[in-house]
């Protein structure tokens, strides 16, 4: 199914696999797909909801609406839930219009719009992303999910302990992207779930210290 991503979209389910169990998650809801959109492609959230670092508020939305249930222990399987389906669907078919052979991230924001009466869709309505503007400014401005920039923000001094999680977690979603640039999904995987136990000790520092912005970097 997803031989036809693109990396960044490839990256965009493994996060929201992430996400989904991070909430306590039986399925990974649109909203979990819309978490994972934005942390992988920061360019695109900067573009369309005005911050590299939007996921943060959306989470944070989120939790309002939904708040996380108890987490199951170990590692599982997620599926997708039936609208987070119907979504990578609609981002093939996207995709298609605009005779592309990949799927991309903007694909897949174009997805979460046109699936009606989710979550997803009414956080990007909130913050005025409607399908046709946004549709019609990707065909203006192409998108290009391969391209990076480096976004840096200021903040305190953090933590040694914050500090050796966070390098230990970069170190190991950079080997879990080139496990998906490689199509190893199964390695991907494995370093999917190592990054969500390094994840759940960064949650509880950052917690006990008051730092909110434990999850995005």
């Amino acid at each position: 199914m997803f031989q036809r991503y693109s990396e960044a979209a490839r990256c965009v389910i493994f996060y929201s696999r992430y996400m989904a169990s991070r909430a306590g998650s039986p399925e990974i809801e649109t909203e979990h797909l819309l978490l994972g959109l934005l942390r992988a492609d920061k360019v695109l959230a900067k573009r369309f909801l005005g911050s590299p670092w939007a996921a943060e508020a959306v989470w944070r939305k989120i939790e309002q609406i939904k708040p996380a249930r108890e987490k199951s222990p170990g590692p599982r399987e997620i599926p997708l839930s039936n609208a987070s389906k119907h979504v990578l669907a609609f981002a093939a078919e996207e995709a298609d219009l605009l005779s592309n052979k990949h799927v991309c991230t903007e694909h897949l924001l174009l997805g979460l719009l046109r699936e009606e009466k989710c979550l997803a869709r009414e956080i990007l309505r909130e913050s005025e992303i409607r399908l046709a503007p946004t549709r019609e400014a990707l065909k203006r401005t192409p998108h290009d999910d391969s391209l990076n920039e480096e976004f840096v923000r200021e903040r305190i001094s953090l933590p040694d302990k914050v500090v050796e999680l966070k390098a230990r977690i970069g170190l190991i979603v950079s080997r879990m992207e080139e496990a998906i640039a490689n199509h190893d999904f199964a390695m991907a995987r494995q370093y999917s779930d190592e990054e969500g136990r390094e994840r759940d000790k960064l949650f509880l520092v950052c917690q006990q210290r008051g730092l909110t912005d434990w999850i995005f970097d």
